[in-house]
C-alpha cells in the first residue's frame, strides 16, 4: 500500500480505489468520548495521524481556557491573559514530560501526540464556562464544582499520558513522580544549605 501525503486524493492500486477520508473521529466525537469513555477514546485517537491529534489538543486548550476565566473579572485583558498562560503552561508541561521520557527511554514518546492528548484532558474545564454564568448567585456551588472539575481533569491527564506512551498508568506515575521527588529533594537541600550559611554567619558575628 502506498502512503499518499494528501489524504483527499484517491489512489488506485490493483484496480481498487482507496479513499482516505481524513480523521475517523471528529472533534465533537472526541469531546463527547473524553467526557464519557476516555480510555476507549484515547485508544481510538491513537490511531489518528499526529497532526490531527495536535489540532484537537490546541482546540481543546483554547476552549477550556474560557472555563478558567474568573467570572468576577470577566474582561478582554483577563481573557487574553488566561489564554496566554494556559497555552504556555500546556506546552511547558509537554516539553518537561517529553524530556524525562527521553531520559528514561520511554517508548512512543511523540511530542505532538502527547500535547494533543494532554490538551484534550482539559476538556472538563469547558463545562465551567456556563456554570460561571450563575456563580454570582451560588458562589459555594461554583467553588465546589471547580474542585470536582480540577480532579476530573487531573485523572484525565494521567489517562492521557498512559495512552500516549501506551504504558500502564502506574509506570507513567513513576516516570512523573521521580523527577517531582528529585525536585523536592534538591529544593530542600538548597534551603538547608542556605539556612546553614545564614546561621553560621550570625554565630560568627557573635
Amino acid at each position: 500500500m502506498i502512503n499518499d501525503p494528501n489524504p483527499n486524493i484517491e489512489n488506485t492500486i490493483s484496480g481498487q480505489t482507496i479513499i482516505d477520508d481524513g480523521p475517523k473521529l471528529g472533534f465533537l466525537e472526541v469531546f463527547h468520548g473524553i467526557l464519557t469513555n476516555p480510555q476507549k477514546t484515547f485508544e481510538e485517537l491513537y490511531k489518528e495521524d499526529t497532526f490531527t491529534i495536535l489540532i484537537y489538543g490546541v482546540l481543546a486548550v483554547f476552549l477550556s481556557n474560557f472555563g478558567k476565566v474568573d467570572p468576577e473579572n470577566l474582561n478582554l485583558l483577563n481573557l487574553l491573559g488566561v489564554q496566554l498562560i494556559g497555552f504556555i503552561s500546556w506546552f511547558s508541561v509537554g516539553l518537561f514530560i517529553i524530556f524525562f521520557s527521553t531520559v528514561f527511554k520511554t517508548p512512543n514518546n511523540n511530542l505532538a501526540r502527547l500535547l494533543g492528548f494532554t490538551g484534550l484532558s482539559n476538556i472538563p474545564y469547558l463545562l465551567m464556562a456556563p456554570i460561571g454564568l450563575i456563580s454570582h448567585f451560588y458562589f459555594n456551588v461554583f467553588d465546589f464544582i471547580e474542585v470536582i472539575i480540577a480532579i476530573w481533569s487531573f485523572i484525565l491527564f494521567w489517562i492521557a499520558l498512559a495512552r500516549s506512551f501506551q504504558l500502564e498508568a502506574w509506570r507513567v506515575f513513576l516516570m512523573a513522580i521521580i523527577p517531582f521527588l528529585l525536585g523536592i529533594f534538591l529544593f530542600t537541600f538548597l534551603i538547608a544549605n542556605l539556612l546553614g550559611m545564614l546561621f553560621s554567619t550570625i554565630f560568627m558575628k557573635q
